[in-house]
């Protein structure tokens, strides 16, 4: 299953040949993914006690770009998890046209989740293995857990 978002482009967003610049799609990728994090009813919190799952890094981002986006407008974002670790959650994402016939850019970004104390990699909660575990993409390698093993199992019949 995908999550699918529609993000404005803005004219402020475009470079001298009025395309889309190159910077500013991680942005809306980053907007796709917190936009999907908020359907589980949490929020940012200025306290990570609260939300401990909101403190992560962005590790790798890896951007396709195949045709422009050209002036404002929308611009639709689905995203998927290609990959849940114990620390890490790589999400596949592929930027397109409002309809999703023109494909605009696809990668991949992964984040891992640190210790607030340590700033040193630690363990997704439950509560973020669920939420993300609906758009979990089953392969062999995007499973790293025993639970999330059985999942994606009960979901490939």
């Amino acid at each position: 299953m995908n999550y699918i978002y529609n993000s404005t482009v803005f004219f402020d967003e475009l470079d001298p040949m009025q395309m889309l610049h190159n910077a500013r799609f991680p942005a809306h990728v980053e907007r796709a993914v917190t936009s999907y994090y908020a359907t589980s009813g949490r929020s940012w919190e200025r306290d990570p006690a609260n939300n401990p799952d909101q403190f992560h890094v962005v590790r790798e981002l890896r951007i396709e770009y195949l045709n422009p986006v050209v002036g404002p407008g929308a611009m639709r974002i689905d995203i998927w998890v290609e990959r849940l670790g114990n620390t890490s959650c790589t999400h596949g994402f592929l930027c397109s046209s409002e309809d999703g016939r023109v494909p605009y850019a696809r990668g991949e970004r992964t984040i891992v989740k640190v210790d607030p104390s340590t700033r040193r990699p630690a363990p997704w909660t439950d509560f973020f293995r669920d939420h993300n575990a609906a758009l979990l993409k089953v392969s062999a390698d995007s499973v790293r857990t025993s639970a999330n093993a059985e999942r994606a199992a009960s979901r490939a019949d």
